[in-house]
């Protein structure tokens, strides 16, 4: 009452919060006007309920700070490429203030290789649809061209789509990031196959008798592997484990390995340790592929009658049974210190006799296939593939 006689006119307005009866509260618009009558004067006082309204004010307000603390850029552009709002995120991530490019075009940060990619975005943004981790390039103020993630979704104003929302952010450092990760993992690839084949090439050089056995057992595996129709992942991990398959023979006497007879019980029993002894060389190694299983697999037979744990069919990997096949296909078309080249058909013989006996069926009759295809052959005293 006293704002309004202190007022020249007698008239005031103002907003309160009031307690009502029920203990609710709520905003009002009050005004005061003082009227004169007749013969006295008095107040007209006016409430005006705007709750909902201070409500709607702030949320405005808090999405309104939310939207100009945060690092992302966002931008609302015209559907005439016109920007009408910028955020402090978009100040820092392109060099423009708000007030240097508000009423501006777009343009001024997609650059023209990428100009029609963006005007798709907004066409189809433009009738109702959003766009989430659309990855582009950006122009910054000083001309510098960078990587951005953007998300566009169409603006609306009383339910006619006027602009677009554009939500950017720079993604310069996950893209370097990735680049060293891609260039650190090709880094560990590679030293990888340089220890596989240093430990291979170890294996052959104490074992001249068997020398190259490996690569052989290892290229007859991914021949048989690749016309099965496996993935590449899966014939990769074969070419390794076919590689260190014998790895465990280092730990065999060389009197053993080199004797041009045949092996005693007692010597057979030790020589066939070198399955247990290659998985453990290899069981620490952290390959992509289950190389230590296939290695201490690879001499198992589906009907329980191989070594060393006298696994069958089903417990073992396919990865195993096809190295089972090129195994005995290489050992049996090979001299050894005991005896000479048995040739191969004797080998091709074993093998479709044990078929669906000891060996996996499908894997022999795709090696008998390649044989018989002319992709796996002998030429000086080896198995080749010609794939």
């Amino acid at each position: 009452m006293q704002r309004m006689l202190a007022s020249p006119d007698r008239k005031v307005l103002f907003e309160k919060k009031l307690k009502l009866g029920n203990d609710a509260e709520k905003y009002f618009r009050i005004r005061m006007t003082e009227v004169s009558g007749t013969e006295e004067k008095y107040v007209l006082v006016l409430f005006t309920d705007i709750t909902e309204r201070r409500k709607q004010i702030e949320e405005i307000s808090r999405l309104a700070s939310i939207v100009d603390s945060s690092d992302d850029a966002i931008v609302s552009v015209s559907l005439n490429r016109k920007v009408m709002s910028w955020n402090h995120g978009a100040e820092h991530i392109y060099g423009y203030r708000a007030a240097d490019i508000v009423g501006s075009s777009i343009m001024k940060i997609v650059p023209q290789s990428v100009t029609q990619d963006f005007d798709s975005y907004m066409s189809v943004a433009a009738h109702g649809d959003s766009y989430s981790r659309y990855e582009t390039i950006n122009c910054h103020r000083d001309g510098h061209f960078f990587p951005v993630s953007w998300t566009i979704s169409p603006l609306r104003f009383h339910e006619q789509i006027i602009g677009v929302t554009i939500v950017a952010r720079d993604i310069s450092s996950r893209r370097q990031a990735e680049q060293q990760l891609t260039i650190s993992h090709r880094n560990l690839k590679s030293l990888m196959y340089e220890t596989v084949e240093s430990l291979s090439t170890a294996h052959e050089k104490r074992d001249l008798y068997t020398a190259g056995h490996q690569r052989s057992v290892s290229m007859i595996s991914c021949c048989i592997a690749d016309e099965m129709n496996l993935s590449f992942d899966q014939i990769e991990g074969i070419r390794i484990a076919g590689l260190l398959h014998d790895i465990g023979k280092v730990c065999i006497p060389m009197a053993i390995l080199a004797k041009p007879a045949r092996l005693s019980p007692e010597e057979m029993a030790l020589m066939q340790r070198h399955s247990v002894a290659g998985y453990e060389i290899v069981k620490n190694i952290p390959f992509a592929w289950p190389v230590k299983d296939i290695v201490l697999q690879h001499h198992e037979r589906i009907d329980g009658s191989g070594y060393p744990q006298g696994l069958q069919s089903g417990q073992l990997l396919l990865e195993a049974k096809i190295l089972a096949v090129a195994d005995v296909l290489e050992a049996m078309s090979a001299h050894r210190p005991y005896r000479p080249a048995l040739g191969l058909d004797a080998a091709l013989q074993e093998i479709m006799d044990g078929a669906g006996v000891r060996y996996d069926k499908d894997v022999c009759d795709v090696a008998v296939k390649l044989f018989e295809d002319g992709v796996l052959r002998v030429e000086d005293g080896r198995l080749v593939c010609s794939m």
